[in-house]
């Protein structure tokens, strides 16, 4: 018995819990490590193999036979009080005989489908079939009698059936069973008539627990119109204690939203057993979807849209849920969360009018919807974003109108939400990568390589806008610091997953539980079969820091590296992407042994014209005249087109500009700018210092002086391919020659 114990509890409650509430009992089966679905026939036949399935059937078989003669015997009794006959010996030979029903019915119904639903039809018919032979073998009272039995047997059947079936199979198949005992037990005894529908309506009844609904109705009335603290008193609350009401409870929904802001842990239990019970299930989802709508609301109030892009809060359920309802507050929420990353009016105003545009269209769907979800959106959440967006976009239009806008970005890798008008000259990578995924069947994938801050990162963010019809997953490995295969592919299906249903509103599925490279392959197979013939793009960023996470021994390196030859070579719909900053002769042959077929893509500077064009009139609302032509050409020969130069001192620029409260740069701007450059962009300077040889730094600080070196060629290879040397041996980026020049002085 002390075994027992820790398995399960013990017979009072488990008896209490197999009646009012088997699904929490399931779990309990569960989480003792018992599995509900093993065959009746092995827990016989190995025992000791399955203690809690044993322990299950046998706590079980103690409440059928005490509740069978339990139920027997007092019905006997109470027909004995009004006078009738009472054989006690066939009483107790029906019960017997009802017992070896249930036993028999156990065994061949949980043989087949499992030892828990076998002990539960077991109980089921033993009980009925106990009850209905002991009264009706035992007690002689015509058609009394007969009524006596009816009704029996609807006790027997609607508690007995209203557990086993009920949960099983639903209200139906309950009800029928529960009708079906009426008629049962009145061939039983061979009486026919008009009679009989009233122990069929008492057992519908009875299997409705209507006599119990009744005394929940009193009860959570009471505890909502008569406590002074409704949190103490929703603890106690019916529907925590019964997973088997049919319907629904009175003032259970008030009770929730009240308490819901003191002690949110107690109205999350609440609201899990609202979604087991059948008759509050409708009571949960509303109460949810009211606590989620004014969540939205107070986040609006306090102007916290961070974490309401990926739905994070108390009630809300997350990106990854399936919640058409709030996506229209999640998009609005992705620029209005943007705000914090920026102080430039202009910026603020351009995604304060994104916003109210996406809001505007969230409206009129969810007027659309007639759900009670969404009129609680539309009544609670959706007027308090539109206040607080008007409110901002106020400020930042009386901002906005006092100075220049500054689109420029320096730092941050460019996104379609903020950077797409400045994002130029990059239409041909973009062809490239669009012709590769259309080539379903060709084992080629692409190498995306160039010298850092050139725009790599900010290519591939833009891929889910520039290719609307393909599933692009960005995953940067230096984002994303794992240090083991299994942590690395955790996190790479994570991020799959929740740019699929971000972007292309897409459930994928999720990572098979196998050991980690069979679960991977077996997941990208899943989504080599996806319907709707989707294409898919890997990106991944920062790639030679893959290295990092096979440390020691290079087999799963090796493996892993197989695993993306194998994708590039077989996968019809797949393709990969790899970036990174390495040159081709870097990579060493591990690399070029296993990324075969794959196409490079060489990312260099802005042409002439982009670049000019980007600094000129980088957006309409720019006035022509804030960036003259001639002073964004000074500016380009300067920074050679390297994009991250263009973007710092474009910013520096009108950010004087700015301060300077005037309108139109001059040339005498351009030496305070070029300063100013220096001095925030430092990390990236001294980053290509450290990357230099000293041969090669001495090469670029000749040329800032204006002399004529001749670099050997190895050194010449090496600023070539870093693109800061062409092939007339003249500097590409000038501006970075003259900074090494002054740290040099």
């Amino acid at each position: 018995m002390s075994e027992r114990k820790r398995h399960l509890p013990g017979f009072w409650r488990f008896s209490r819990l197999f009646l009012m509430q088997p699904v929490t009992l399931l779990h309990m089966v569960k989480q003792a490590g018992g599995d509900p679905k093993t065959s009746l026939w092995k827990v016989l036949k190995a025992p000791n193999d399955h203690k809690v399935e044993r322990e299950f059937a046998f706590t079980s078989l103690m409440l059928f036979v005490f509740w069978t003669s339990v139920l027997g015997l007092g019905i006997s009794a109470v027909i004995d009080l009004f006078g009738y006959d009472v054989d006690w010996i066939k009483v107790a030979y029906g019960v017997a005989r009802g017992v070896a029903m249930g036993v028999a019915m156990g065994v061949a119904f949980g043989i087949p489908e499992g030892v828990v639903e076998g002990v539960a039809v077991g109980v089921a018919f033993g009980v009925a079939g106990g009850v209905a032979f002991g009264v009706a073998g035992g007690v002689a009272v015509g058609v009394a009698g007969g009524v006596a039995v009816g009704v029996a047997g609807g006790v027997a059947f609607g508690v007995a059936f209203g557990v086993a079936f009920g949960v099983a199979f639903g209200v139906a198949g309950g009800v029928a069973v529960g009708v079906a005992g009426g008629f049962i037990f009145f061939d039983e005894i061979g009486i026919f008539s008009p009679i009989i529908f009233l122990p069929g309506v008492l057992s519908i009844g009875l299997f409705l627990r209507w006599p119990i609904y009744l005394i929940e109705v009193i009860q959570q009335s009471c505890l909502y119109l008569l406590a002074k603290n409704r949190e103490t008193t929703l603890v106690h609350s019916p529907v925590l204690y019964h997973e088997l009401s049919y319907h629904p409870h009175p003032f259970l929904y008030r009770h929730i939203l009240e308490v819901a802001p003191s002690n949110p842990d107690l109205v999350r239990s609440v609201l899990d057993a609202c979604a087991v019970a059948p008759g509050q299930r409708r009571i949960g989802r509303r109460a949810l979807a009211t606590l989620q709508a004014l969540e939205l609301k107070t986040a609006a109030d306090r102007k916290d849209f961070p974490p309401m892009v990926e739905l994070r809060g108390t009630w809300l359920p997350g990106i990854e849920a399936d919640a058409p309802l709030l996506n229209g507050f999640v998009k609005a929420a992705r620029y209005l969360a943007a705000l914090q990353s920026t102080t430039i009016p202009h910026h603020r105003l351009k995604k304060l009018q994104q916003a109210q545009t996406i809001l505007v269209s969230n409206r009129t769907h969810l007027r659309s919807d007639t759900s009670f979800g969404a009129r609680q959106l539309l009544t609670e959440a959706q007027p308090a974003w539109e206040r607080v967006t008007v409110q901002l976009l106020a400020e930042a239009e009386a901002d906005a109108a006092r100075q220049l806008p500054n689109p420029f970005r320096a730092g941050n890798p460019l996104d379609p939400e903020s950077g797409m008008d400045v994002f130029r000259g990059r239409e041909a990578e973009v062809r490239e990568v669009e012709t590769l995924l259309g080539e379903p069947g060709q084992g080629i994938s692409l190498a995306l390589l160039g010298p850092r801050r050139t725009g790599k990162t900010s290519l591939l963010k833009m891929l889910p806008h520039l290719l609307p019809d393909a599933i692009c997953i960005f995953f940067n490995l230096q984002d994303n610091p794992v240090d083991t295969p299994a942590a690395f592919f955790r996190a790479m299906v994570r991020q799959a997953r929740t740019q699929a249903r971000r972007d292309r509103k897409l459930d994928l599925p999720d990572l098979p539980d196998q050991p980690p490279f069979e679960a991977i392959g077996a997941w990208l197979e899943t989504l080599d079969r996806l319907e709707g013939n989707h294409r898919i793009l890997f990106c991944f960023d920062e790639f030679e820091r893959m290295e990092d996470l096979f440390p020691g021994d290079r087999r799963e390196l090796l493996r892993f590296l197989g695993l993306i030859r194998a994708t590039i070579e077989h996968r019809r719909r797949i393709r990969i992407l790899v970036s990174g900053a390495a040159q081709p002769h870097e990579l060493g042959p591990l690399w070029n042994d296993h990324l075969i077929n794959i196409r490079e893509i060489r990312m260099g500077y802005l042409d002439r014209a982009s670049g000019i064009d980007l600094l000129h009139r980088p957006i309409p609302e720019m006035p022509e005249d804030a960036v003259p032509p001639e002073l964004a050409r000074t500016i380009f020969d300067l920074t050679g087109g390297q994009p991250y130069l263009l973007q710092l001192t474009g910013f520096h620029l009108i950010d004087k500009l700015n301060q300077e409260e005037r309108r139109q740069g001059t040339p005498a701007d351009l030496e305070a700018v070029i300063e100013t450059a220096f001095e925030r962009g430092g990390t990236y300077f001294r980053y290509i210092q450290s990357e230099l040889s000293e041969p090669a730094r001495r090469v670029l600080i000749a040329l800032a002086r204006g002399e004529s070196p001749q670099p050997d060629k190895a050194t010449a290879r090496d600023l070539r391919g870093r693109l800061l040397l062409d092939a007339d041996h003249r500097p590409m980026v000038p501006l970075i020659g003259r900074w090494l020049l002054e740290e040099a002085e």
